[in-house]
């Protein structure tokens, strides 16, 4: 029996130790599978890292294009706006100078001179009937020169194309803190008010900041800062409105007043142009005020 019970502790031993190798090779197996994985996750990581570098500077990149494309157009539609100045002053010229003719005729002098002297003789002998029949004659008269010279803008006949008022507000969700308003015209509408001739550029430029003034109006903010500034040769206007209570729907708002100030314009019609307000992120904007 003793002999039994050393056989089936030997066996029972055998059986423990082949046991124990086993797990022993399977926990070498685990080991080695974990430094794999490790090794993997460090490969992986560094496959993200690259591709995720590679994303952020598509990103870049395609915010680069969209800021390259921006700036284009606020340099195309300053170039057509001008070139439309230059169409409309010449075609203003020509009507003045048919105005002139108009006023040089020969009868225009004979019916200013015979209204001067009744209305003097008139104001004598105090007949105001006699001084409003006079004044109606010469308006009259007067009638083709008015008409050539106080009508509408003449049209330039070119086709019609649009050019756009840049906006923005920062942070663009939510209640703004700044405004900015980019204007398709020159800077020297503001900074060479006093000595540059007056002509399309000015009068749009005239529509935009009373519509600009106005909206501050609605929103409360009339007491907001407000700057001049200039954006790549073109007139900017900057509006803090950090200290106002302005609604979240300013967005909307200016869309709607920029709208509003070229809707009918006899001069924009003239000169076959069509002005729309063009929403920017301040990401976008934000190297084209640099």
């Amino acid at each position: 029996m003793l002999d039994d019970v050393a056989t089936w502790r030997e066996q029972a031993g055998r059986e423990a130790e082949a046991a124990l190798a086993a797990i022993s090779a399977e926990e070498d197996a685990v080991a080695r599978a974990a430094l794999e994985a490790e090794r993997r996750k460090s490969a992986l990581a560094a496959i993200r890292r690259e591709e995720e570098e590679r994303l952020a500077s598509l990103d870049d990149a395609a915010l680069q294009r969209k800021r390259t494309s921006v700036r284009t157009s606020l340099k195309l539609d300053r170039a057509l706006l001008e070139e439309r100045a230059a169409a409309l002053r010449r075609a203003q010229a020509e009507r003045d100078a048919e105005a002139a003719l108009v006023l040089d005729h020969p009868s225009m002098e004979r019916h200013l001179l015979a209204w001067l002297e009744a209305r003097a003789a008139a104001a004598a002998a105090r007949e105001t009937d006699v001084e409003r029949r006079l004044a109606r004659d010469v308006r009259q008269a007067l009638a083709p020169y008015i008409g050539v010279a106080h009508g509408p803008p003449p049209s330039i006949g070119l086709p019609c194309a649009g050019v756009g008022v840049l906006v923005s507000a920062d942070p663009p969700v939510g209640v703004p803190e700044a405004f900015v308003m980019v204007l398709p015209v020159p800077e020297a509408v503001y900074t060479q008010a006093s000595t540059r001739a007056e002509d399309l550029c000015t009068l749009l430029a005239y529509r935009l900041v009373a519509a600009l003034y106005r909206l501050l109006g609605e929103l409360d903010a009339a007491g907001a800062p407000v700057r001049f500034e200039t954006v790549q040769g073109n007139l900017a206007i900057q509006v803090w409105l950090g200290d106002q209570l302005v609604p979240d729907d300013l967005r909307e708002r200016a869309m709607d007043a920029v709208a509003a100030a070229v809707d009918g314009a006899p001069e924009l019609a003239a000169a076959g142009l069509e002005v729309y307000a063009v929403w920017l992120t301040p990401d976008l904007l934000a190297e084209a005020l640099t």
